[in-house]
């Protein structure tokens, strides 16, 4: 059963409302005059450097960031129990079938349940992370559309501003698609790229013999038939 402990807690919102739409227009208003000329250059169909984002947008920023990497900690400690359980299991696993070459069914299903939990509780806290992007996302469109609606006093820009162009915008980096790397240390903050020959680490080819076994993708090297 997936737990909050297990999942990442909870994290400080952004908390989508009306003050807080109303102060980032605010922000948005108040910022326009320093941002006429990239306004401008928008409207003219142009694309200008978004370097030297405005403090509001930064500051949005630095706070996903600081939330979503609380909320990737406390789900790593929360399942630092079944990480050591899975690490063990993997050990047990390649060891049946590629030492030994003989797939041991019932242990692999044990195993799949403990992976199976953890990309539960990963996915979850994944989803969370994601609803606090969408949130401040959300908070930078009503900064700009603000910004944009009162640079338009002064200048002469179209109406609507462009869809999709919104400077700032966040996005989860990769790691957070990559469920699997919380369980091999070697990897987690890297490229996410296997090595040639493919990846030494024993949770590793533990995974990929259980994914494999689980697609029928064909036996893993090694692997008898025996049940």
């Amino acid at each position: 059963m997936i737990n909050s402990g297990r999942t990442g807690g909870t994290a400080r919102r952004l908390r989508i409302g009306i003050v807080s739409t109303a102060v980032a227009r605010g922000h948005g208003r108040r910022d326009a005059p320093g941002l006429l000329d990239v306004l401008t250059e928008i409207g003219e169909g142009r694309h200008p450097s978004t370097d030297g984002l405005p403090p509001y947008v930064l500051g949005v920023r630095a706070q996903v960031v600081r939330s979503t990497t609380r909320l990737r900690s406390r789900m790593l400690l929360g399942n630092r129990g079944l990480s050591e359980q899975i690490q063990a299991e993997s050990v047990r696993v390649v060891t049946q079938y590629t030492k030994r070459g003989e797939p041991a069914p019932a242990a692999l299903a044990r195993y799949g349940r403990s992976v199976g939990t953890w990309r539960n509780s990963a996915a979850v806290c994944r989803s969370r992370a994601q609803g606090l992007v969408d949130e401040a996302n959300h908070l930078l469109t009503c900064y700009w559309d603000a910004a944009w609606t009162r640079a338009r006093r002064t200048r002469e820009i179209p109406e609507l501003r462009p869809t999709g162009w919104l400077p700032g915008r966040i996005e989860l980096d990769a790691t957070w698609h990559r469920i699997d790397d919380g369980l091999l240390s070697d990897r987690w903050y890297g490229a996410g790229t296997a090595r040639a020959g493919g990846d030494p680490a024993v949770v590793a080819q533990a995974l990929a013999i259980l994914d494999s076994q689980a697609t029928g993708a064909g036996a893993p090297r090694g692997t008898g038939s025996r049940g």
